[in-house]
Order: structure tokens, then C-alpha cells, then sequence
């Protein structure tokens, strides 16, 4: 069932719009999937057309393989965003240059369909950082990665209000949220360090819709321009080194601020612009965000790590019927094996990781929590002292098809590679080279 509504005023025909009714969320999703086997395979996931896009909760680096655990963590070889106290176990002097890639491929099935879609496909810079420590108690890290992404497309017939004439309406997304980011690790005590970390969300979400026939050419275009703060603290309790097994708590928090929005529309006939609007009123909260997790590492080289988190996301309505924002649960379990240098026992030549992860995600669709689920996997190999390379594969599952929802299959590949030197340094904080 559709309803009819005119989507500029001064149109002389009223245009269909959007699927309603208790299904229209998902008719929606429906129709971008297939869109998607007919265009370029690059759409990331039919649901970044809610809210903001989806957003990248997952770590970016060598505690992707071991379910995303990362809050409890902290190795002197591999620089951890998830929590900045773990700046202080950065060895001194030395700057860690990160750089990453993730490559994602996506199949889609529909609730009274076992029939997947053709795969689509994205590839994207995931994160780049530098992090280093000056002192012996202090460490900074800052970079860029992406908060949240929008990519997809949607091409439908439509039916005007006499039911007779038929028109093309085609929908594209994309954009979504850039981070920058700047941290500090300061170590407090003997077994307890401190961090926090201020970030600045900047980006948009642009949705162009181009109405057509053989009589008429209207396209819509839409930018919501966002920008907001975000900061972070972190903790973490560590044992005294040399006892039998290493333990790590890890604590974090977050506060988010509301998103600053400013939405352009632009409608145009024919590539004529026919009316143009600003509004300065559009706003998007960011949530209160919690995480726990503990490690912990046995002689052997053997780490394992838990943790969970809860994001309290307001209620706050986004794009569709029933779809709405709200509050967040995840965990995650991993384990990772070190193997040292055989002369000198300290230095790491590489490692291996495996962990699950299970999340929801910040939109609820009808009513209904939509759940990813995960299985990670991967390494890394210290090169020389200067180089390390790792990579790691995910295989999920995101969507339940007995709550109506699209499932989504999906596997993503990170690479990353970590260069490290010395640096000159100042005066105050003493050379970086000896």
C-alpha cells in the first residue's frame, strides 16, 4: 500500500512517495537492494540510508581479529584507539604510523526469499593515525577515520495519482561522517594509567532523488551538513610485570554532543533550479557511551580478553515509519597468541588472533532490534624493526529474517601496516635519538 504525497509544493503533480504501512521500512530496504544488482556493485548496506549511515563501531587494527576485544589491551607493539590509557604502554621515543585499509563484500536475502543478491563491494581507508610516547608516563596519538557511511541506491517505478502514468524515481545516498581525533595517555600510579580522547565529527549525508519520463525531469537534492564534539576517557588497571599471568581492567566512557546539522534542498527541472532552501534548525544526538573489559596474558604469549559496552542512544525519530533511535548492547570474547624473538624472548615476531562479536545496532526497524553477529580472524608479522603488517577477516551476519528484516551476509578484510622510528625530540623531553 502506498501513500500519495507531493514532494514540492508548487508541482503541478503530486508525486508517490514512500512505501507506509507496518512494512513500508522494509519494501524501502527491498527495493534498494534490487536497485543495487542493476548498478555499480558498491553498496555498502541497504540500511545506511537510516539516521546517519552506519556507524563504524568495530576497532580498526590488530585487536580486529580477536573480536574487536580492545579496551583491556595495551601492547607496546600496536598502537589501541579503543582506550587511550593505553598510550603509556607505547615504548618511549618510538612514533607508531598506522595505516589501514577495509574491503567489504555483501550478499542480501529477503524474509520470503532464500535466494541471495549478486555480492556487492566497498573498499575503504579505514583509519590513519600517528601515535608516540615523549615521556616516560605521557604518550599522544592523533588521527582520521570514518564515523559512520552512506552508500546506496534505489531505482523504482512509480505510479502518479491517477494511476495511469508511469515515472522512474531513482535514489542515491552517500557521504557520512569523518572523525579527527587527538589523545593522551598519562600514567598515574604504578598500576594505573589515564586517558582521554577529544574528537571533532564533521561530515554530510546527501541523498539525491531524480523523478522522470518522457514529460518531466525534477530532480531533489538534499545535504545535511553535521558537526559536533565528542570525548572520551579511558582507565586501566595493570598487574605488576613478571607475575604468571599479566592482567589488564580497562574502563571507558563517553559523552557525545549533539550534532549541529544545517539541511540544503535543491530542487531543479530540467537542470533549471526551480527553488533552493536553507535550514539551520536540524540537530542529531550523539550518545552516553560505556565500555568494561579485561585480558589477561600468560607467559606463553597467550592473551585472553573480554569485554562488553552500552551506548544509551535517546529516542529520536529518524527517515522512515517505526524506525527510530535507541539504546545499544555489545561483547565480544577474543584470544591472541605473541611469539617472541627465540634469543631474546621480548621482541615480537608476530601473532595470531580469533574472537566473536555480537552487537545491535543504534536503529531500531519496526520495532524490532536488528543484531550483528561475527566471527574474526587473522595476524601480523613484524617485518624488521621498523615494519609490521597485519590483516584480518570477518564473516558476519547482520539482520534476522523471521523479524521481517533483510539479512545481510558479509566479509570484511582489513590490512594494515605500522611504520616505526625514532624521532628528534625537544630539550625539555630529551632526544629521540640516542
Amino acid at each position: 500500500m502506498f501513500s500519495l504525497k507531493c514532494m514540492y509544493s508548487d508541482c503541478k503533480t503530486n508525486l508517490a512517495y514512500a512505501a507506509t504501512g507496518k512494512r513500508g521500512v522494509l519494501v524501502l530496504l527491498v527495493s534498494v537492494i534490487a536497485s543495487a544488482q542493476l548498478t555499480a556493485q558498491n553498496v555498502t548496506s541497504p540500511y545506511s540510508i537510516l539516521g546517519i549511515g552506519d556507524i563504524e563501531t568495530k576497532n580498526a587494527g590488530r585487536y580486529f581479529i580477536s573480536g574487536n576485544t580492545a579496551i583491556s589491551r595495551r601492547d607496546p607493539w600496536a598502537y589501541n584507539f579503543s582506550n587511550p590509557a593505553s598510550l603509556t604502554g607505547l615504548p618511549l621515543k618510538t612514533m607508531h604510523f598506522d595505516l589501514l585499509i577495509r574491503g567489504k563484500i555483501s550478499s542480501f536475502s529477503f524474509p520470503d526469499d532464500d535466494t541471495a543478491t549478486t555480492p556487492s563491494k566497498d573498499l575503504i581507508l579505514r583509519r590513519i593515525s600517528l601515535a608516540f610516547k615523549v615521556t616516560e608516563k605521557t604518550g599522544f596519538a592523533f588521527g582520521l577515520q570514518p564515523y559512520s557511511t552512506v552508500n546506496y541506491k534505489l531505482n523504482q517505478n512509480r505510479v502518479q495519482l491517477d494511476n495511469s502514468t508511469v515515472y522512474d524515481k531513482a535514489v542515491e545516498g552517500s557521504g557520512g561522517l569523518n572523525q579527527v581525533y587527538f589523545s593522551a595517555g598519562h600514567v598515574l600510579g604504578q598500576q594505573i594509567s589515564a586517558g582521554i580522547t577529544a574528537s571533532y565529527l564533521f561530515g554530510s549525508v546527501q541523498e539525491d532523488t531524480r523523478y522522470y519520463s518522457s514529460y518531466m525531469d525534477i530532480t531533489r537534492k538534499r545535504s545535511d551538513s553535521y558537526s559536533g564534539l565528542l570525548v572520551q576517557g579511558g582507565l586501566q588497571f595493570y598487574s605488576k610485570p613478571g607475575t604468571r599471568w599479566n592482567h589488564v581492567l580497562g574502563l571507558t566512557g563517553s559523552v557525545g554532543s549533539k550534532l549541529n546539522g544545517q539541511l540544503s534542498t535543491e530542487y531543479s527541472e530540467n537542470s533549471v533550479v526551480i527553488n533552493k532552501s536553507l535550514d539551520d534548525g536540524s540537530e542529531f544526538r550523539l550518545p552516553l557511551s560505556a565500555g568494561v573489559g579485561y585480558s589477561a596474558t600468560s607467559p606463553a604469549g597467550i592473551t585472553l580478553s573480554i569485554e562488553g559496552g552500552y551506548s544509551h542512544w535517546t529516542y529520536q525519530k529518524v527517515n522512515y515509519q517505526n524506525s527510530y533511535t535507541y539504546p545499544t548492547y555489545k561483547g565480544g570474547i577474543g584470544m591472541e597468541y605473541s611469539f617472541k624473538d627465540a634469543r631474546t624472548h621480548t621482541w615480537e615476531r608476530g601473532f595470531l588472533g580469533i574472537g566473536l562479536n555480537a552487537e545491535n545496532s543504534y536503529i531500531r526497524i519496526e520495532k524490532q532490534k536488528l543484531w550483528d553477529y561475527s566471527l574474526s580472524l587473522g595476524g601480523g608479522l613484524n617485518v624488521s624493526n621498523n615494519l609490521s603488517v597485519y590483516s584480518g577477516l570477518e564473516l558476519g551476519q547482520k539482520g534476522n529474517k523471521t523479524n521481517g528484516q533483510i539479512r545481510e551476509n558479509y566479509t570484511q578484510i582489513v590490512l594494515g601496516l605500522t611504520l616505526k622510528d625514532l624521532w628528534l625530540g625537544t630539550k625539555k623531553y630529551g632526544r629521540y635519538r640516542d
